[in-house]
């Protein structure tokens, strides 16, 4: 049995990795939203499945992103003349979606959206 001292510093570890959690993830939601905007100016919401891929590890990919109003910016099935879209999107795929399901486990599994 671990001890008093050992337990307590592991709640303590616990809590400050939550609290972290819960401050990085609205940050990864923005800085996805704000990478897609740069380059479709108006692009508030982002529509996204979480899955695993072939190799089982979890993956979150931008499916849609839309305006407020809902008009269509992008669509995957589409795709987008403009190679700095797809770039854009392909950063945010990996540099902030793969994070986020990573840190977020079973929330964003299935169909999510980000705004």
């Amino acid at each position: 049995m671990p001890s008093g001292e050992l337990t307590d510093a592991y709640r303590e570890a616990r809590e400050r990795h939550e609290n972290a959690r819960r401050e990085f993830v609205p940050l990864l939601e923005r800085m996805a939203v704000e990478t897609i905007a740069e380059v479709l100016p108006g692009a508030s919401l982002i529509e996204a499945v979480g899955e695993l891929n072939e190799d089982w590890v979890p993956t979150l990919r931008v499916q849609r992103v839309l305006r407020d109003s809902g008009e269509i910016l992008f669509d995957v099935e589409a795709g987008h003349v403009d190679r700095d879209v797809e770039d854009a999107v392909d950063v945010v795929n990996v540099e902030y979606l793969d994070v986020l399901i990573d840190l977020t486990g079973d929330d964003y599994m299935g169909s999510a959206t980000i705004s």
